[in-house]
């Protein structure tokens, strides 16, 4: 857990730090995120890198899973699991804006996450488990951003986007492999 504090922490100083050095337009999203029909939170801090097309975000998603299932004949057993998973991304992005308003997206960067699974057995028994993984992560999506500012300088920004996760390696069944994401903030 203490690496996944220290990742969050470096992104966030280096979002900072390239803000500082421009005007950069900097902006904060949350939302939820859809995976396998479990729903979780997503939170997004990005910076645009030295007033360019080009951005760096840092993305957390939070996703609870509940499962329920039976295996064998004699007796069947029943498996009820709790998984919880904590997903840090830092991903640089390229918008292209197609009016005003609109502007497409693709992103590919890296993210670690950790997942703990609860396991309880029909016979009484339980058993507990984490993870912790890194690995590859790349999406592409569509974002509106408003023309006025909603208060000060700030304005209005909605995504939606999908985003992918590849493993580092394949034995983490448990892991997500992609999310449908739908967020709103605004920029500063």
């Amino acid at each position: 857990m203490k690496k996944l504090h220290v990742a969050a922490l470096t992104s966030l100083m280096a979002m900072a730090a390239t803000s500082a050095f421009a005007s950069n337009e900097m902006y904060v999203l949350g939302g939820v995120a859809i995976d396998n029909n479990d729903i979780g939170g997503e939170f997004t801090l990005g910076s645009q890198i030295m007033q360019s097309n080009w951005y760096i975000e840092s993305s957390l998603l939070l996703i609870n899973a509940n499962d329920k299932y039976a295996y064998g004949n004699n007796p069947t057993i029943t498996v009820e699991e709790d998984l919880d998973s904590l997903l840090v991304s830092v991903t640089p992005m390229y918008k292209h804006n197609v009016s005003n308003n609109f502007a497409i997206y693709g992103k590919l960067g890296a993210y670690h996450i950790k997942s703990e699974v609860k396991s309880k057995y029909g016979d009484g028994t339980s058993t507990k488990g984490s993870t912790v993984n890194f690995g590859a992560t790349y999406g592409i999506g569509v974002e509106y951003k408003s023309l006025t500012p909603i208060f000060g300088q700030s304005q209005f920004l909605a995504r939606v986007g999908y985003d992918w996760y590849e493993f580092s390696s394949s034995n983490d069944w448990h892991n997500r492999d992609s999310t449908f994401g739908i967020q709103a903030g605004f920029t500063f």
